[in-house]
């Protein structure tokens, strides 16, 4: 860019200069002019070469694809904070669950400690058996019963 810059000043001076003897007909300046143009039209192509429309072009696009990026980035960034939002519930939801599995466990244990100071169902037949047999004793006590206490039996 500086290289240019230093091109263009050049020119000016050669113009203003130029501008300044146009009034007196030389043949050496009539040379110095030939010369002059040429020397602008070679940088005129030089300027030309460099592509500069181009190159404003294909910047006016790139600043556009990083505006998209930017918005894509955001659009992105967006739904970030919603999965990680969710992930929370999901996270606040297992631990609830982790909780009651745990309440449940300790259910079942108490349960398994209860169930093992049961009866088993034979006890169970065992024990009925005996209530039976003393039902039995005790109809035939009652049948045999003296109530009043007086000697004498009551049927």
């Amino acid at each position: 860019m500086k290289k240019y810059t230093i091109l263009f000043w050049t020119l000016v001076l050669l113009v203003v200069a130029a501008t300044s003897v146009i009034s007196c007909t030389n043949p050496s300046m009539e040379r110095g002019f030939d010369s002059l143009n040429a020397s602008i039209a070679t940088l005129e192509t030089a300027i030309d070469d460099l592509g500069i429309p181009q190159m404003i072009t294909d910047i006016n696009e790139m600043n556009l694809l990083v505006g998209e990026l930017i918005t894509d980035i955001e659009e992105y960034s967006a739904q970030m904070e919603e999965f990680n939002a969710k992930v929370l519930e999901i996270q606040a939801s297992l631990d609830a669950m982790l909780i009651t599995v745990q309440g449940i466990t300790e259910q079942v244990e108490g349960m398994t400690v209860t169930a093992g100071g049961l009866a088993t169902t034979e006890q169970m037949q065992d024990l009925l058996s005996q209530v039976q047999e003393f039902q039995t004793g005790v109809d035939q006590l009652v049948a045999v019963a003296d109530y009043d206490v007086d000697g004498v039996i009551m049927h």
